[in-house]
Parts: structure tokens; sequence; C-alpha cells
């Protein structure tokens, strides 16, 4: 190797060009000092030289020089690389199995003469900067790669050139909307795995699984906003028209259905309605049959009545007989198993059957004759239950009320038949609760709050624990579902019961509270989340020895399937499913339902900040439900929503406070006051 000499050595893979400048020999080490393509000195250890040009320039040259020959040179490698074709000289000689060659070796298949020093360095250059046909396994040895390998890495790089066209078709579109918001061009076509991405990062934030491509493809569009990304790629959602300044992520994040599909409504209108006469049908069409729900409900699934019978009041619950109308394992039923649950936002609900059935042929309507799955319990004076009884039933109810409607009956001084059998009920209905509390039931009432959002107009209303009406049905359906639980472990029927252990520590009376407020705060947190399986365990919070949900076959799946069981056993004296099917549906409607719950928590918690949003600055009454390390939290009167304050001196437990709004922005989830 002479001075002066231009060599090509392996730089980061690729080729790199050099002028000798001085060798240094020293014993067990050698080294090439070079001038390189940038005009810099650079050492080399030899074995990285991989190609002598034979070509010698004057060891004199400046380094500006030494720069303009290598450039050249570079040049005409370059010119020599764009004839040579890698392909052919890969079937030329990829069939000989195993076999190594040298890179000369190659050079000399594909060139006539190798005295063409820039033609045989871009041999050299092909080989080391492509890749796809030849495998370097040593230092200038390559071997051929496999005709699927290649196959496989072409059919990679078409997908790749694809995609690279997609992404920068994409890119252009948003260039352009954002530009011009008002253009109507629609999205390019694959747009939709970068709306993935963008929607990812929006809904999932930090803990997104494709966060960094998401976050790479943000740097590349380039969008500007305050915030997190994810709080950027919501905004550049909005801008280019994609999702709207108030969607509801929840729904989006926990994946709830909000369409039926063509083939699912079809099968709900070819349901074909209920008739009388049908065998196994009880005709109860004699009885005072009433309904109490709220004003808006549309799915009516349970009525009630009172009689006399043999001198004892005889209560009745009936619970719409939506398994008539839902076949096991049919297309609806599936549909209903995928949402677990009716889903309540405050924009509207989310049906978890098609309302063809859950506001119509199912639903408990006013003057229609209906199917009921009927709980009968008959009640002494004393309030003790005498005997009770499940029965395939019709009905036709003669009254719908409101809770309000209900209520108000209940403290009037009317009387007629509707009174009298709610002011027995609601008789009942105490005595009814006070046993529960003596077999250790912890009753924890707090207040509801009940939000409506129309046309993006907030309204909101706490609903107190005051109302009898409320507790009387809620007292009835605890009653139906135990007499459920009760019967399935009587007969041995497999069944889905819900249990509640109890508390690590004994919740203390409410009286040990200054407010019920505060109680509620303080037992809530003790309380531990109720579990569903398939054997019988006592409900703490309820002092239930069994239990299990029956009474709302329109809203929750779980209740479905408990009603084929039920109904199943009446008809046969069989089960219909087995204890294996149950775990599944027990499993995936737990599932389906906590994501409900959070859904609806998660929007109805947004609606009430954007609410507070316009009553920044205002003034708003709270109390006090909690205290943690000298920190205050007050729960505000009017949404029920709980914030921390620093309090100092430190505020007793159920102090009525008075704070101001300070900050509050519902897409980020914050809100923070100041005692005023």
């Amino acid at each position: 190797m002479q001075i002066g000499t231009i060599i090509a050595y392996r730089e980061r893979g690729h080729l790199a060009l050099g002028m000798v400048q001085k060798v240094v020999t020293t014993p067990g080490k050698a080294q090439v000092e070079i001038i390189d393509e940038d005009g810099k000195k650079t050492i080399l250890a030899p074995d990285r030289v991989l190609f002598d040009s034979k070509r010698i320039l004057s060891p004199t040259l400046s380094s500006i020089d030494a720069k303009k020959h290598l450039q050249e040179f570079r040049d005409q490698i370059r010119v020599h690389a764009q004839a040579i074709n890698l392909q052919e000289l890969w079937e030329l000689v990829h069939e000989e199995e195993g076999a190594e060659f040298s890179w000369e070796e190659l050079a000399g298949f594909l060139l006539a003469s190798t005295d063409n020093s820039a033609a045989t360095a871009a041999v050299l250059e092909a080989l080391l900067r492509q890749g796809l046909y030849f495998k370097e396994k040593k230092a200038g040895i390559f071997v051929p790669r496999d005709a699927k390998g290649i196959e496989d890495t072409l059919h990679q790089q078409q997908l790749a050139q694809e995609r690279a066209h997609a992404q920068e078709a994409f890119l252009g579109w948003v260039k352009e909307r954002l530009a011009d918001a008002a253009s109507a061009s629609s999205p390019p076509a694959a747009s939709e795995r970068y709306f993935d991405l963008l929607k990812g990062l929006a809904l999932h934030g930090e803990f997104y699984e494709r966060k960094t491509p998401a976050l790479r493809l943000m740097e590349e569009i380039g969008f500007r906003s305050k915030g997190y990304p994810w709080d950027v790629a919501f905004q550049l959602l909005v801008a280019l028209g994609i999702w709207q300044e108030d969607e509801e992520l929840s729904i989006l994040r926990y994946q709830i259905p909000t369409r039926f599909s063509p083939e699912v409504l079809a099968a709900a209108a070819a349901t074909p309605e209920f008739t009388p006469g049908q065998d196994g049908y009880r005709d109860l069409t004699d009885l005072l049959t009433f309904t109490i729900d709220d004003a808006d409900t549309t799915e009516i699934d349970d009525a009630l009545s009172v009689s006399e019978e043999n001198g004892e009041t005889r209560i009745g619950i009936h619970i719409t007989d939506a398994s008539c109308f839902v076949p096991p394992d049919g297309v609806v039923d599936k549909a209903a198993l995928t949402r677990g649950t009716t889903v309540y936002l405050p924009r509207g609900k989310l049906s978890m059957l098609p309302p063809i059935l859950s506001e119509d042929r199912a639903s408990l309507i006013v003057g229609a004759i209906r199917p009921t799955l009927s709980f009968f319990a008959r009640v002494t004076d004393s309030g003790q239950l005498r005997a009770e009884e499940i029965c395939r039933g019709f009905i036709r109810v003669g009254r719908r009320l409101s809770y309000t409607e209900a209520d108000t009956l209940l403290r009037g001084e009317e009387s007629n038949a509707y009174t009298v059998a709610l002011r027995r009920l609601l008789q009942f209905a105490q005595r009814r609760k006070s046993q529960r509390v003596a077999q250790g039931a912890i009753i924890i009432e707090g207040d509801e709050v009940k939000l409506k959002v129309n046309d993006g107009e907030v309204a909101v209303a706490v609903l107190t624990n005051d109302s009898p009406s409320r507790n009387l049905v809620s007292e009835c359906m605890i009653l139906a579902n135990e007499m459920a639980a009760r019967y399935c472990r009587a007969h041995h029927l497999p069944a889905l019961y819900i249990a509640q252990p109890q508390p690590d520590e004994p919740v203390p009376a409410v009286t040990a509270f200054p407010t019920q407020r505060v109680y509620v705060q303080a037992a809530r947190r003790l309380m531990k989340p109720s579990q569903i399986g398939i054997t019988p365990a006592p409900h703490s919070a309820l002092g239930l020895e069994v239990y299990t949900q029956v009474t709302s076959p329109l809203r929750r799946y779980h209740d479905l399937q408990m009603q084929h069981q039920l109904k199943h056993d009446l008809e046969s004296g069989t089960p219909f499913f087995a204890d294996e099917h149950l775990q599944i549906i027990a499993a995936s409607a737990q599932e389906s339902t906590a994501a409900a719950k959070r859904c609806e928590r998660e929007s109805t918690r947004y609606w009430l900040l954007r609410l507070l949003e316009t009553r920044k600055g205002q003034t708003v009454s709270g109390q006090v439900v909690r205290e943690q390390n000298g920190r205050a939290f007050i729960e505000l009167d009017d949404t029920l929503l709980v914030v921390a304050v620093n309090a100092s001196p430190p505020l007793s437990l159920g102090t009525a406070v008075q704070v101001v709004i300070s900050h509050v922005d519902a897409r980020r989830d914050v809100l923070s006051v100041r005692l005023a």
C-alpha cells in the first residue's frame, strides 16, 4: 500500500474512500493514516481496508485537493454502479449450495476486466449497500441468500414503499385540511391506520402500546398545541374534523358498541309478539299492577302488585320475560353479550337490546299484555314472609308512576287503590329493611347526581336518599333477587350468585359520623367489591345469605341469562345452562359491566366539569367529607364532585364551606378550588 494510494474501507457498513498519507508499523500493531472524503485525517486498522485501487495521487496534495480527487473517484463509482445488476449475479451463483465468494470473485463474474478500479469498487459498494441478494459472512466474503428470504424481503420492501406513499399522501391531506378547515376532500386511502395511531394516543396517553410510532407521526405532522402529546393528538383530531370538541372518549376508550348491526335489528324486528294462552303462562291480568320509574325511563322491566289472600298481604314483583324475545345464542343474544349492560350517559343511553324489544315488545307498557317472571311473597302483619312462589305469567299494567308521582301519593291524603297499594308496599319495605339491618346489612344511602346534556346544555339534579318510593322499589327488587337465589340453592339449580365479602374492619354506625355524607364516604371506602360466581355465598352489604340478580333483564345480560335458567327449571325441572357455561357468562358480563361503569363515571365527570368550566370564579357550597395528610376533601353540593384543598387550620369533618372555582379543564380532568 503506497503513499498517495486511493483505498476503499468500511465505514458504518458502507464503502468509504480515502488517500493514504502514512503507514505506520510497530511491533504487534499497524495503522494507516488517510485523508477521508471530508478532507479530514483518519486513522484506520489495516483490516478495515477492503480495496487498494492502485490509483496513486501526489502525497503532497492539500486536504482540499485530496478531497476533490476522492469526490471524482466517487462519481466514477456511482456511474458504474448504475450498470451493476446483483440479481443477475445471484441467479448465476445461487444454486451452488453453501458456496462462499470473495467480493473480488463476484466482481470477476460481473466485469469483463477488473483493471478498471472504479468499476471494481462499484461492485463492492453494491454488495455492501444492498444486502438483498448476498449476505456478508465475514470481512469481504459473501454468500447468496435463499430464494424464499429474498421473496419475503422484496414483499416487505414493497409494503414499506406502499406505506411510505400512503403516509406521504396522508401528511399532504392533513396539511391541506389544517390550512383550509372547510376543505371537503376526503382522507386518502389507507389513512385509517394513521387515524388509529392518533386516536390511540389521545385515548390512552402514556400507556398506549403504540405510543412510539404515534409520537413519530405527530412529529411528522408538526401540529402544535398546549398540553401533553395526547392532548395535542386530541386537538389535532378535532381540527381535522374527525372528532368533535365534546367527543365521548370514554365510549371509544372502553370500546362500547354504539349501534346494532342490520342483522341484529332485523332479527329483533322478526321476533313475534307475546300472545296470551301460551303454555305455562298464568293469567295475572286481574291483579292491580303498576310501574314506578324515572319519568324519562323507556325500558320498563318491573311492575308491582299488592293483593289480599286469606287475610294476608300478597306482594307481587313482576319482571318482564325478556327471555321470551331473546333466544339463547341467537344474534340478538350475542349482541347483548358483547354489551353486557345498558350504558347510561349524560347524552343518552346505549341499550343492551334493540329498542324494538327493550322499549316496546318486552317493555311493561301501560295497557299492554306482557309476559313476566313473577315473584309472590305472602307477608304477615308483622312483616314476616310466610311463603314464596315464582311463576311464569302475563300481566296488564294499569298505571305508570314516576318516582315523584309515587312520592306525592305516599305523602298525600288521597285514598285510592294505587295509594293503598303503595302504602302497604312502603310499610313492608320499611320492615324488610329493618330486618336486613338486624341481619348485618350495611345501609349506605348516598345522594346521587342525575345529569342530562342536550345540545351542549348541561342540566344537573341531585337525587336525595329520602325518596320513599325509591326505597320501596329497591326493597322489592332486593326481595325478588333473594327469592331467585334461594330457589336456585334449594333446587340445586346452577346459578350466577352475587356475593360480597365482609369488610376487613367493621363499618361504624352512621351515628358515629357528624353527617350522612361523611358516613357514606367512609363506609364506601371500607366495603369490598362484589363478586360473581356459581357458589352461593353471603352478601354482606345486603345482609343476605344468598343473592343473585334477575330484575333487570332488559338492561343486564346477567339477569337475562338467570331468567332463562329459572324459566327452564319452572317448565321442565331441569337447568338450561350448566355451571361451566355460567362461569363463561360471569367472566364476560363482569368485564363488560366494569367497562360500562367506568365509561359512565368518566362521562358523567367530564360533563360535570364542563358545567363547572362555565362557573370559574363563582362561589359554590360544599361539605368536608374526608381528611387526609392535612388536606380537606370537599364534596360540592350541586355536583357531588369531591375536590381536595389545603386547609390551615384543619377543617372538621362535616363542616359546611364555601369555595371558589379557580381552575377547571374538563378534557384534562382538572378541577381546583380555593376556600372562599
